[in-house]
């Protein structure tokens, strides 16, 4: 059996911060700048931090060009941040930089699979189904293609930096210290001793309280294990005879980002090596509501990217479910509703079964992406389902606008 994410990594750290759950106060004087952006937004809106001053994206790269180390922090589902990376990528190739790719999506037990992908020894189909794209990451593959294809053609090495998910799952769900003896021997070194961390994810944990951990410690302990498997994963790269002469881009959630908090300062910790951080951010109205947290002195970033949003036609919000697969039976089950998603709301429940999309066969979580995106915003999606053995119809409204998405999609 295979669980299978959709729109989901395992916990909610997707944007920068989420409004309104934050302490707020005085705000640094580059906020104020980058919350005066009103579209259309320009395709260069970089900020250099702490002072907020404006630069282009050729001094940008001249900025970055001593570093071995740079951290992009995205959100997942944007399309222009994905254009960003491999534009980045492409420039740093093109400057002669010997490129590794570090990614977040894949984990480092795949690293062979990858290794195979950049040789250009894998097709597509292959090289998805040996990485298990689908139940590991569960984004669209398209957003991330582009990288991907580009690591193929210029055969630029591909870093799976993530611990197996599994792992993770165990910690938020029992915590640490409930850990078999053969999971704690797999567990990186530890550092819990950050107050600013720990009120950042407590934040974020009361906006989310109760979905995917028992209680915040087990979620506390979990963000901080993700963070400091990626860090432990990057650090032993670059201190191997393979590392040498090598810079690397680190492709990750912003909330592993920001701040340095998540891998960066952990990454820091084991090596000394110097980096720099790049967080991208979509534009909404009252931008500056996405700024608040000050309970640190450390800036957002070294570099602020505000990019314009998806439009309205690419959108792909959250359903707000967590599925499975059995290898015997056709469908996708229900495995939990997250409360107040769009599934709740329709009434979906735990145990079903999702057979039909738009009375298409579902087999596979793309089903469900494409038959949204054909839909677009504003519409029903047709779910056909089993309940109980019995065959029925379950209709999902979406919001009519982007805006509308804020208070209804959850990331997983």
């Amino acid at each position: 059996m295979r669980k299978i994410y959709l729109w989901a990594i395992l916990l909610p750290i997707v944007g920068i911060l989420s409004s309104g759950c934050v302490q707020k106060g005085p705000f640094p004087p580059w906020i104020s700048k980058i919350s005066s952006l009103q579209i259309p937004i320009g395709s260069e809106e970089i900020f250099r931090l702490p002072e907020g001053n404006q630069i282009t994206f050729g001094e940008l790269l001249k900025d970055l060009s001593p570093s071995r180390v740079i951290f992009v922090g995205e959100s997942h589902d944007q399309i222009e941040h994905h254009q960003i990376q491999l534009k980045l990528i492409q420039n740093l190739v093109t400057k002669g930089k010997n490129v590794v790719i570090a990614m977040e999506m894949f984990e480092r037990r795949h690293q062979s699979v990858l290794d195979q992908w950049n040789q250009g020894l894998l097709t597509e189909e292959k090289f998805l189904r040996e990485v298990q794209w689908e139940t590991t990451w569960g984004m669209d593959y398209e957003l991330y293609k582009g990288i991907l294809d580009q690591a193929k053609h210029s055969h630029l090495k591909v870093l799976g930096m993530n611990l197996q998910r599994d792992l993770v799952r165990k910690v938020a769900q029992n915590g640490i210290e409930n850990l078999s003896p053969e999971d704690k021997n797999q567990l990186p070194e530890m550092d819990f001793t950050n107050p600013s961390h720990r009120t950042y994810i407590q934040s974020i944990y009361k906006n989310h309280h109760g979905e995917m951990a028992e209680n915040f410690e087990n979620f506390y302990q979990a963000q901080t294990l993700w963070d400091e498997g990626m860090a432990e994963t990057l650090a032993e790269f670059l201190k191997s005879p393979d590392g040498e002469g090598k810079t690397v881009l680190v492709l990750a959630g912003s909330g592993h980002i920001v701040f340095g908090f998540g891998i960066p300062k952990r990454f820091y910790r084991r090596t000394s090596i110097p980096y720099q951080t790049i967080v991208l951010k979509a534009w909404k109205e009252k931008l500056d509501e996405d700024f608040t947290f000050i309970k640190t002195s450390s800036p957002l970033a070294n570099f602020l990217w505000v990019t314009k949003p998806n439009p309205p036609e690419r959108t792909r919000p959250s359903i707000g479910v967590i599925l499975k697969q059995r290898e015997d039976q056709k469908g996708l089950w229900i495995e939990k509703v997250i409360p107040h998603s769009l599934a709740e709301k329709a009434g979906l429940l735990l145990g079903d079964r999702l057979i039909g999309v738009e009375g298409k066969e579902i087999s596979k979580v793309k089903d469900i992406h494409d038959a949204v995106v054909q839909k677009g915003l504003g519409k029903e999606i047709v779910f056909t389902i089993i309940r109980e053995g019995m065959e029925k119809e379950i209709k999902v409204t979406f919001p009519s606008s982007e805006n509308g998405l804020s208070s209804l999609t959850h990331p997983f």
